[in-house]
């Protein structure tokens, strides 16, 4: 009798250096030091210090440098609030005039009652030899893994250097209501500060079943889960108390034709035993939460691909796939069987709506679209309720291929980069999900959660985008894919993206060893129950279907290249729509922010040129107005503008043209463009209130098809052509300014946009 069962694969453990000087490395000398990279906004402040030591604090989203000066602003005490049943972070630096030890005690919260499950890890660095990318945080150690450590152990503190600590305060379910305080202690060469530590407590509670799904790939293995079920037990409350859902969610147990189950190709059937590893145990655990949190995880991965070409294994249950994708008569036969007992075994438990079949990853073109056409029809024949799952963003050339029959894919992921909201809305109305993926590849003006050096708020922001799209998931490929040591190498999967391929470190002594974008994904699926609990627990299949605090999101977000880049400003909207959830105040919140750059409310006339270049001019003045020279410049808060995008500061990409001898003014004459043909955000700071945006765009006697401007989200041109016959486009548009900046986005994948000039005009 033929039959399938899995063997357990046990991963040596890899050794990880020291949290502060970790040793080996890749040869490279480490960046140059940060020479301005204090953090703005007004959750930026120092604390009252103990003499011979400043401390300070900022958002969880700020990244501390070691070399940071100190913000200027002061305050008097740390201030955070958070629902029953959440989890609440809050940073506090210590920087010591000389080298000393330090220590920190936090008393229990106290006021309708006492919360005390507060605990500290001591903020680690990463070496960085090389920026990921233009957007990167430059500087040669940059903040990321979080070491457990004790309140009131003592700390070794380099002499004026910043050593952040990060703590995390604990509400739990059915906790009263209220403000509470606490007193924050650091103790720093003999001397002693008080800090107060207020935390006022929403009168609502986030639900223990988890509103936001996904798929974040974890090697178990690595993170000490072969010693037991009870150590597995404990991994998965540490995914479930992130609100993150592990890829392998009965791990070390499947329900597959290799996994924890037995699969009999005679019958077509699975075989439970009366075993704890067994799927039948460990299933109902951690898919219903049975003896274990109540809720279970939302989804679990039943199977995957095999290999991206040909998704499905060589041979099964004796019968030979052949030399392609689409398997023998034979072969099918079999296949839809063990198809069909998945489906059977599904409906019996009631995991039809949780359970999901990975058919193929990320079809290349059209002989994986006619691959992935015909798995689907074949397996939605065999297992009608069975959902499918593709690493593709929603696309007709699989959606509606002509083999597709009556199957479709239930569940799309799309990478972040190659989403299409228009076509992804058509599919979402027929009930197909759509969840974003990572790559090293989304790069500028992207945000991107997974990369070490760009700001903390990319992390958090996603799941405020997910909620503006629809989006109701996350995947990504690997969080314990560290390499051999991820403190001197970010780079362990040989990509560009440090950070890539893990979000966890090397455990230590057993405990887990957590990194600031794995806390700030937990932050970003918390704001996304806020979002959830403001809509009635649903929200809609599209976008088209307006709902709770729609408006909240799409004041942070206007798209994934366009987005708040203000922490501060964040952090206040999600405590206004916590207040607005327990009643304090009316109406759903908006950002509000001011960046420390932004101009006065006035007139500003932008001429996009080379700013060392023609038109030479100096003032430029046209039409009445002078011009404001600007390049391809990156973004800079302090500035107040500039761009963000994958090839900024690479001047062979980022290309200037005046057209000497064209009949028109000085300002159409200037072109700006990337030549690689990709999407580019520039971003005006500017005072709130209403402008009208007016952008040209065009090259005289040029032919440029699928121009493409985007202002404040809404679109002035799509894909418009400038021809010989019309060699020149401007539009205009109204927008209401919150965020502190006006933001346009120019281009689109492998097409030219030719941009001349901008004005941002205040409307009474």
């Amino acid at each position: 009798m033929s039959r399938f069962r899995f063997a357990l694969l046990v991963l040596p453990l890899l050794a990880c250096g020291s949290p502060d000087v970790p040793p080996g490395g890749n040869g490279k000398p480490p960046l140059p030091p940060c020479t301005d990279c204090t953090p703005s906004g007004d959750r930026a402040f120092v604390l009252p210090s103990p003499a011979g030591a400043t401390l300070w604090t900022a958002t969880p989203m700020d990244k501390i440098l070691r070399e940071a000066t100190p913000p200027s602003s002061t305050g008097d005490g740390i201030r955070i609030s958070a629902a029953k049943n959440e989890v609440e972070p809050f940073q506090i630096v210590v920087r010591p005039d000389a080298a000393g030890k330090t220590s920190i005690t936090l008393t229990p919260f106290t006021g309708p009652g006492t919360l005390d499950d507060v605990r500290m890890h001591r903020v680690g660095y990463v070496r960085i030899t090389e920026p990921s990318d233009p957007a990167s945080i430059v500087s040669p150690y940059v903040p990321d893994p979080l070491h457990p450590t004790a309140f009131g152990a003592s700390h070794d503190l380099a002499a004026g250097e910043n050593q952040p600590f990060w703590i995390t305060v604990r509400v739990p379910p059915g906790a009263a209501a209220g403000d509470y305080t606490a007193t924050l202690t650091v103790t720093t060469a003999g001397a002693t500060q008080d800090i107060p530590v207020t935390l006022h407590v929403y009168d609502f509670e986030l639900p223990a079943k988890l509103g936001f799904d996904g798929n974040w790939n974890t090697s178990f293995e690595a993170l000490g889960g072969s010693e037991s079920l009870e150590k597995v037990r404990a991994l998965k409350d540490f995914f479930y108390e992130h609100r993150l859902v592990p890829g392998s969610v009965a791990w070390p147990a499947g329900l597959n034709y290799n996994g924890g189950i037995e699969y009999d190709c005679a019958t077509g059937s699975f075989l439970e035993e009366n075993n704890p590893y067994d799927f039948s145990q460990l299933g109902p655990a951690y898919i219903d939460g049975a003896g274990w949190n109540g809720v279970g995880f939302p989804s679990f991965q039943i199977m995957q691909f095999v290999d991206n070409v040909r998704p499905r294994p060589q041979t099964f249950c004796g019968k030979d796939r052949g030399q392609d994708a689409f398997g023998t008569p034979e072969y099918n036969a079999e296949w839809s069987k063990l198809l069909a007992a998945i489906d059977a075994y599904l409906v019996a438990k009631g995991w039809q709506d949780k359970g999901y079949y990975y058919v193929q990853n990320e079809p290349q073109g059209p002989e994986d679209y006619a691959v992935a056409a015909f798995l689907a029809e074949l397996a939605k024949k065999a297992a009608p309720n069975l959902r499918l799952a593709i690493s593709e963003e929603p696309k007709p050339e699989i959606a509606e291929h002509a083999s597709i029959g009556s199957g479709h894919y239930d569940l799309w992921w799309a990478d972040l980069s190659h989403f299409d909201p228009a076509y992804a809305k058509t599919r979402q109305a027929l009930g197909e999900t759509v969840w974003w993926y990572f790559l090293y590849g989304d790069l500028p003006p992207h945000f991107n959660p997974i990369t070490i050096d760009h700001p903390g708020i990319e992390t958090r922001i996603a799941h405020w985008a997910a909620w503006k799209y629809r989006i109701r998931g996350f995947a990504y490929y690997s969080v314990t894919g560290w390499g051999s040591d991820p403190y001197q190498n970010p780079r362990p999967q040989g990509t560009k993206q440090n950070g890539d391929g893990f979000l966890l470190y090397p455990p230590e002594d057993g405990a887990l060893v957590s990194s600031i974008r794995w806390e700030l994904l937990r932050e970003g699926a918390e704001d996304f129950e806020y979002l959830l609990r403001a809509a009635g627990g649903t929200m809609p299949k599209t976008p088209e279907e307006a709902t709770g605090c729609d408006l909240s999101a799409a004041s942070a977000v206007s798209s994934p290249t366009s987005y708040t880049r203000d922490a501060s400003a964040l952090a206040h909207l999600r405590d206004q729509l916590g207040l607005y959830l327990e009643g304090k105040v009316n109406g759903c919140p908006a950002l509000d922010s001011t960046p420390e750059g932004a101009h006065p409310r006035a007139a500003y006339y932008i001429n996009f040129q080379d700013p060392n270049g023609q038109p030479a001019a100096n003032p430029l003045v046209v039409d009445g107005h002078e011009w404001i020279k600007v390049g391809w410049e990156a973004y800079e808060a302090k500035r107040g503008y500039g761009w963000s995008g994958p090839y900024i500061g690479d001047p062979g990409i980022m290309l200037y043209k005046y057209l000497t001898n064209a009949p028109v003014s000085e300002l159409q004459k200037s072109v700006i463009y990337n030549d690689y043909g990709r999407t580019d955000t520039f971003n005006w700071d500017i005072a709130k209130g209403k402008y009208e945006v007016t952008v040209s765009i065009g090259w005289h006697d040029g032919t440029y098809e699928k121009n493409r401007v985007v202002v404040e989200g809404q679109t002035l041109f799509d894909a418009v052509a400038t021809t010989p016959a019309t060699p020149y486009r401007v539009a205009s548009v109204v927008v209401d300014v919150n965020d502190g900046n006006v933001t346009m986005e120019a281009g689109q994948q492998d097409e030219y946009t030719m941009l001349n000039w901008m004005s941002i005009v205040p409307v009474p």
